[in-house]
């Protein structure tokens, strides 16, 4: 689904929506990003609705309409599958990041919207990558390379796996536990330049857009600051001798 204006998205879900009902069979969108999620949770449609990423906690998800009055239910198998690149030569291996496969896949053609979560192991030098159904067939026969690094592509049966992103450890200080507070301190930036990225609808709290500077925040949340990243607070883990709060957080890598 391209991203546009707030009012696109919806008139899109609602079409989408109405097409289900009239078809009485399950309409599923291509992946949305975490704004168009949000936009769609505070929507009410004719059909059930529910979404899948691949994974618990995925950012990116498709989107099921299953009209009340079908004959079937949804079982639970999104038109998605996912693919896992890896190199060719571990000991040749580059540091890939998720923007070095993202533009490899890019560069074949492939639209966003086609693509789920890439979940990158820097450890293992792979990545594991959601996609539609329809382009599946594309990535193995197609990609060769990411970077300079030769790498491979295969198929790979992700229900009932333990899929999950890489974390990176990170603790920092904050003086309150409010939005804007851990928004600058995450970002490291000022805190009035925390409260411009909220402002800017580029602050998410698990996976909705959130515009309140005070909203507090709590272990377990996960926060998206659009151009810094994503991570997940772990744990407060007490306090410092001017009575500021220590923070745990996990960036996904």
């Amino acid at each position: 689904m391209k991203t546009d204006t707030d009012d696109f998205i919806r008139k899109r879900f609602n079409d989408l929506d109405q097409r289900a009902s009239a078809r009485a069979y399950p309409v599923y969108t291509d992946f949305c990003d975490a704004r168009e999620l949000s936009i769609l949770h505070t929507m009410h449609f004719f059909s059930t609705v529910t979404t899948d990423g691949g994974y618990e906690l995925s950012e990116r998800q498709m989107v099921c309409f299953m009209p009340s009055d079908a004959f079937f239910e949804q079982n639970g198998d999104f038109p998605f599958k996912a693919i896992r690149i890896s190199c060719r030569n571990q000991n040749f291996a580059e540091s890939l990041t998720h923007r070095d496969y993202l533009g490899a896949l890019m560069n074949l053609g492939i639209r966003r919207e086609l693509l789920g979560d890439l979940l990158v192991d820097s450890k293992d030098h792979s990545c594991t990558l959601f996609c539609v159904d329809r382009i599946a067939p594309l990535i193995p026969d197609n990609i060769i390379s990411v970077r300079h690094t030769e790498v491979f592509a295969s198929l790979i049966d992700f229900h009932g796996s333990d899929i999950r992103p890489s974390f990176r450890q990170e603790t920092i200080i904050i003086s309150s536990d409010r939005l804007d507070s851990l928004v600058a301190a995450a970002a490291h930036t000022s805190r009035t330049k925390g409260c411009l990225l909220i402002d800017s609808e580029r602050v998410m709290i698990n996976s909705r857009i959130e515009k309140s500077h005070t909203r507090q925040i709590s272990s377990g949340d996960i926060i998206t600051i659009r151009g810094n990243g994503k991570f997940r607070i772990s744990d407060f883990t007490g306090l410092t001798n001017k009575g500021r709060i220590k923070v745990s957080i996990e960036w996904y890598d």
